[in-house]
């Protein structure tokens, strides 16, 4: 008997865990300041919807509830990301849409094909959300794909970037400069911004390039850590 292909096997997984109840908005009061959610409601969509499809790794607890948390409060018009290889990331934000309605699209971008990379994805590119509604995969540099995504759209208000490049400070910095110098209402969460000590050899790059673009856009974003431990996330939410 011809064993199943790849992709039978992940349509059998995805329709397995696709859990058969409805979550209410997380979001307690819209209209309030305060980045305020329902993390009961959060953390079983994690735990029944999430979790079973992208796991923990490379996204904690604590940092997948901050990115469900901020897809609900923001509900953006429209999420870009890119380096997160398999899709994981972007496999997170679908399901935050089709779980709460929330109505935007994924445009998810990786390395092209032939570039040469220690963290390339080659034949895996996208594989959590291949053939998935509102959810388009792209191959190019991340910041220039998304935004010309973004003008062509005519662009959208609120629109949200998930910057999980290579994780050096220069790149991060310039990245998040172009967003925010571009995109009048964007907000963004980067990864990997955990600050250690330089005896640490651990890459602080994204945690001292999100505080230059702090400095740089004063009064521009509230800023929310999810500090916890490795690797660290950031919310850099629009005002």
């Amino acid at each position: 008997m011809p064993r199943p292909s790849v992709s039978t096997i992940l349509g059998r997984f995805r329709r397995q865990t696709e859990v058969k109840r409805s979550w209410h908005d997380p979001v307690r009061n819209p209209a309030a300041s305060e980045f305020e959610v329902d993390l009961w409601t959060l953390s079983s969509f994690l735990l029944e919807k999430l979790v079973p499809v992208v796991g923990t790794h490379p996204y904690p607890l604590n940092e997948l509830l901050l990115m469900s948390a901020a897809a609900c409060r923001l509900k953006p018009s429209v999420v870009f990301d890119w380096g997160t290889h398999i899709g994981a990331s972007a496999r997170i934000f679908s399901e935050c849409e089709r779980t709460f309605n929330l109505g935007y699209e994924v445009h998810t971008i990786d390395l092209p094909s032939d570039a040469a990379h220690a963290e390339h994805p080659g034949a895996e590119h996208g594989r959590l959300v291949r053939g998935l509604e509102k959810v388009h995969l792209h191959r190019g540099d991340g910041v220039k794909v998304a935004l010309d995504i973004w003008r062509k759209l005519g662009g959208p208000k609120r629109p949200l970037f998930f910057v999980d490049g290579d994780h050096a400070y220069e790149s991060v910095r310039d990245e998040l400069g172009e967003i925010f110098s571009t995109v009048p209402d964007a907000s963004v969460i980067a990864h990997d911004t955990f600050f250690q000590s330089a005896e640490s050899n651990y890459n602080v790059g994204p945690a001292r390039a999100i505080d230059e673009i702090g400095e740089k856009f004063p009064g521009r974003f509230r800023m929310i850590k999810s500090g916890l431990g490795l690797p660290g996330m950031t919310l850099l939410l629009s005002r």
